[in-house]
């Protein structure tokens, strides 16, 4: 069963591949655009989709790395998952394009544009953005929380990109934010999210963020008007990779279920939720949960989480899996890991382990990683349960 299950989750990453579905999206669409804006860890998969619908592109691709992009694109990888001087450049260069683009832009946004991509607000300066983000990502805030902060501290993101436009933006979205809408990802470079400063500052506050006045005034004044755009559109999330896993896996004769529920919040919380709502067979579930992060070991909120399920598993004959569907499970090297019955007996005792976030050092002793490399595409996490 645990090659069965590295088979589903091969599966999953192929139903979400951004090359294909940003080219399906847009191989019957009549549109004069052009030049592409790309942000985010699929950035570079979308523009060669893009380019295989519409033929010559132009314009630029925020990665993660350096990676391969049609001919007309410039390529820039920014900073992750902090953004630095490198997000700096890169954000400078997409609000160029953005002005100058006379025909509009096809905007193609993935999961870790946040970081990837920056460019201040007046009376905001990159020290500041560095410290909210580390913060907010090991206090445990939710996506929802941390992006709200984000989008008033810059200029690019909460619809600041589409401010510069002249012409406005067709947006593909590639989501890796569970239960949210598209503005949530990458914090909506070219979507409106909601403006609320009042809320923004009470979540720095609530994570020990003393913010100066420079900045608070900064988050206070309300966006301008944008452009726009003339059509949004999600191609790929979450749940169409859980679906595709429960396809398959019907196909094998398995018995599945998708859990009613994203999974998101205290990954032990969490958990139990969705051991409680198993049955038989496989279930199935997919969102991003936000541990507290207390140490810096070498672990990830799906490592964690498949640790702590082999707390849960021991001596039975479950399995369970927790995957990163772009490959990179923080600072796991992985992208996560399956676990059984037999997991504690290879590895000993996870109590340390699990205080020190130190849980992607533990499967590895134990012999339970899952290591893909980057996949190219991003849409959160997985977590699968096995149940005979």
């Amino acid at each position: 069963m645990r090659e069965a299950i590295r088979h589903w989750l091969d599966v999953a990453i192929d139903a979400v591949d951004p090359r294909r579905l940003t080219f399906e999206a847009l191989r019957d669409e009549r549109i004069d655009q052009r030049t592409l804006i790309a942000i985010g860890k699929a950035a570079p998969a979308m523009c060669h989709g893009a380019a295989d619908a519409l033929g010559p592109v132009r314009g630029v691709c925020v990665a993660a790395s350096k990676s391969d992009v049609p001919a007309g694109v410039e390529l820039l990888v920014g900073d992750h998952p902090v953004p630095g001087e490198a997000s700096l450049r890169a954000g400078h260069r997409v609000l160029e394009i953005a002005t100058d683009a006379d025909d509009g832009c096809i905007a193609l946004i993935s999961g870790g544009g946040s970081s990837l991509c920056e460019w201040p607000r007046p009376g905001v300066d990159l020290s500041f953005i560095q410290e909210a983000n580390r913060r907010l990502l090991l206090a445990g805030s939710s996506i929802e929380e941390t992006n709200l902060v984000r989008g008033h501290l810059s200029a690019i993101k909460c619809g600041g990109l589409a401010r510069a436009s002249r012409k406005g933006f067709e947006t593909l979205v590639l989501s890796d934010v569970a239960g949210a809408g598209p503005e949530v990802v990458a914090s909506g470079p070219t979507l409106e999210m909601s403006h609320d400063p009042v809320r923004a500052l009470a979540i720095l506050e609530s994570v020990g963020i003393e913010v100066p006045a420079s900045v608070s005034g900064a988050m206070m004044r309300p966006p301008g008007q944008g452009s726009a755009g003339t059509r949004v559109e999600v191609i790929g999330d979450g749940l169409k990779a859980a679906r595709a896993i429960s396809e398959a896996a019907d196909a094998d004769g398995v018995q599945t279920r998708l859990h009613p529920k994203w999974l998101t919040g205290d990954p032990g919380q969490t958990l139990d939720a969705f051991f409680e709502g198993a049955g038989q067979g496989l279930s199935i579930g997919a969102g991003e949960t936000a541990p507290k992060v207390v140490s810096g070991g070498r672990g990830g909120r799906n490592t964690h989480a498949a640790l702590l399920a082999a707390t849960r598993i021991a001596e039975t004959d479950l399995l369970f899996s927790a995957f990163a569907t772009d490959g990179v499970d923080g600072a796991a090297e992985a992208a996560g890991a399956i676990v059984d019955g037999g997991t504690l007996a290879r590895g000993g005792d996870p109590t340390e382990s699990l205080a020190l976030f130190d849980s992607a050092a533990y499967l590895d002793r134990s012999g339970d990683l899952v290591v893909t490399g980057p996949t190219g595409t991003n849409v959160a996490d997985l977590w699968l349960l096995w149940q005979p």
